[in-house]
């Protein structure tokens, strides 16, 4: 068996708290234009300012997705991918943010099911959105409820290219904090630091790298980190 070498993608120093105290402080420009040096440190800066936010919050971090759902077992959520930038308004107030049209209405969620559905069940959000910061992707998943203004949309129940695209929704309201049940992170593997990454995925990610270094198509390592309401997790444990 041929033996990876270890490339250690992202050198940082270990973790503690996050010094930027502002989404000003961060660095907005595209991924895509910032020089390749500079990248894995505006990355993890990012990660790490969410992070210290969510985990200031309230919210609990997991390193495993499957896990994860599993614990938030059998209920019915709406799961959107969301603007990074929105997770301030959504958890800073009472009243949190607004979804409406200002034209025709399109898909923007899924109906998700963490129990039934698992990580499948979260493609399609991933999909039926474009919004980033600095690599660092979102799904915000709240609960359902009576009276939600969620609707199948005509084109969104068809498969597209073999994605079951069932659950596809379109979802109109307010969202608000005592809603959340779940937001995942999703940050691409060769630009997460390295402190914050499990054994499973340091080897994930050395592996894709040196297939890159010889030529060899890999597809890129995403990694994620779901943070879930403390309150709403032992509450769920007493019961």
């Amino acid at each position: 068996m041929l033996e990876v070498p270890q490339h250690h993608p992202i050198q940082s120093a270990e973790h503690s708290e996050s010094s930027i105290q502002s989404l000003d402080e961060i660095s907005q420009t595209p991924l895509h234009k910032i020089p390749a040096d500079k990248k894995g440190e505006i990355v993890a800066e990012t990660f790490h300012f969410f992070k210290d936010f969510l985990e200031q919050s309230g919210f609990a971090e997991h390193t495993s997705p499957t896990e994860t759902y599993q614990h938030l077992g059998d209920q019915n959520l709406v799961a959107r991918r969301e603007d990074p930038r929105n997770i301030f308004p959504l958890l800073s107030s009472e009243e949190g943010y607004e979804i409406d049209f200002e034209d025709a209405r399109y898909a923007n969620c899924v109906a998700w099911n963490p129990a039934a559905d698992g990580p499948k069940g979260l493609y399609n959000a991933y999909m039926e959105g474009f919004a980033s910061m600095n690599g660092v992707v979102s799904i915000v998943a709240f609960e359902q409820q009576d009276g939600d203004d969620l609707i199948a949309m005509e084109d969104s129940i068809q498969n597209f290219y073999g994605l079951d695209r069932s659950r596809v929704r379109s979802y109109k309201g307010s969202v608000t904090n005592n809603r959340i049940r779940l937001i995942n992170l999703r940050i691409p593997g060769h630009l997460f630091p390295e402190t914050e990454m499990t054994e499973d995925e340091l080897n994930a990610v050395d592996e894709y790298l040196f297939a890159q270094e010889n030529g060899k198509k890999a597809d890129p390592v995403m990694i994620h980190r779901c943070y879930t309401p403390i309150e709403s997790d032992e509450i769920r444990k007493a019961a």
